[in-house]
């Protein structure tokens, strides 16, 4: 389980790097010239489409989990505070999963020819 963890946090870190490198892989094939400067840019253009996706789906399924696990710890935990704080945890988790889902949505309006 601890291998998988590490190749999914691996994947993440390449999706979010990868469009910055391939933009500084643009900026030199189209200083020196060269003709696959327009084929990097849209590679560019599909890792960035594919990085707000994975956010998307990150940030909606982060978001129903910090919610679960407000609701779980406010039926768990005995001390007033406690469960108060926990609360807290329910509507970021909400707001983090409306998010999501925006960012899903903006996406795939943003793909759908008009």
């Amino acid at each position: 389980m601890d291998t998988l963890i590490d190749i999914l946090a691996y994947l993440l870190i390449a999706i979010a790097v990868a469009p910055l490198l391939l933009l500084g892989i643009y900026v030199l094939a189209s200083y020196f010239r060269l003709g696959i400067a327009d084929r990097i840019l849209t590679l560019t253009g599909r890792f960035l489409a594919l990085q707000w996706f994975s956010g998307g789906v990150l940030n909606a399924v982060g978001g129903i989990a910090l919610a679960a696990l407000g609701v779980w710890a406010v039926l768990h935990f005995d001390p007033l505070l406690h469960r108060l704080l926990a609360a807290l945890l329910v509507p970021f988790g909400l707001w983090r999963t409306c998010l999501g889902v925006a960012v899903l949505r903006a996406l795939s309006k943003a793909e759908d020819p008009p």
